[in-house]
Formats: C-alpha cells, structure tokens, sequence
C-alpha cells in the first residue's frame, strides 16, 4: 500500500512540475540600440582618423623613416582624437625626436605627455632605453617640481 501511495505522490508533483512549466512563448528580442547622434558619429570619424594617422606614425618610426613618422604623428587628425591617441602619438614623437638627435623635442613631448596624463608612463624596457630614456627620466622628475 505504501508503493501505491508513493507513486502516487511522485506522480502529483510531477504532474504539478509540468503545470508549473511555461507554455512555448516566444520573447521579444531587445530593441535594437539607438543610432549614434550626428554629435556621437562624428567622434567615432575624429578617433578612427587620429588612431589611422598615429598608427601610420608608428608604422613609419619601426620602419625607420622617421621624417615620415613625424609628419603622421603631427597631423592634426591626432591632435583631434582621443587623449589615448594623442599620448601614444607623444611617445613615438619622442622616440622619434631622441633617435634622429633632437634631444630637446624629445623632452618637450615627455613633458606634453606628462601635462596630458600626470600617470604617463613607458614600459619598462623602453624607460632604460639608451637614446631616451634620460630623456624621459628628466621629463618625469620635472613633473614632480
């Protein structure tokens, strides 16, 4: 008797689970996300332009033309983007400035970087770098003047 009171509680609950259970009903998905403003679109052209000029910039500086790396890296498209961009077009002009012999440029941009972000900092490797990293070190300790 107590098997047949057993299965008959099993098959309450489950026949109560499956009540409980949704019938298929289809969800709406989310809207979509609303256009960007005319204001929105034209900071997305601003940075991909800065971040294409200071790419090529770098592009040029690895390759060695450093004429070249300096002009991208000075073009006005940088200047109008991010401040991300514009530290990273900072550095490589620094880098540029330092190996092609103008320490003075090459301090000027650490000093510009430092003025944009007071926590700008190089990588490790590049911080002990031979043609600037005095440079870079003289920039950092006028920061804390």
């Amino acid at each position: 008797m107590w098997n047949r009171v057993k299965v008959g509680a099993a098959l309450a609950v489950i026949t109560l689970g499956l009540a409980g259970c949704p019938s298929q009903k289809t969800v709406a998905p989310p809207p979509p996300p609303p256009e960007p403003t005319a204001e929105e679109r034209a900071a997305m052209a601003r940075e991909a332009a800065g971040r294409r000029h200071v790419d090529l910039g770098v592009a040029h500086f690895e390759a060695g033309n450093y004429p070249e790396a300096e002009h991208m890296l000075l073009t006005p498209e940088v200047w109008q983007a991010s401040q991300s961009q514009q530290l990273r077009a900072l550095k490589f002009l620094a880098f540029t400035y330092c190996v092609s012999e103008r320490p003075q440029l090459c301090r000027q941009s650490f000093e510009r970087a430092f003025q944009l972000d007071p926590s700008f900092d190089l990588e490790a490797a590049e911080q002990g770098h031979p043609l600037w990293g005095q440079a870079y070190a003289d920039a950092k300790a006028a920061q804390g003047r």
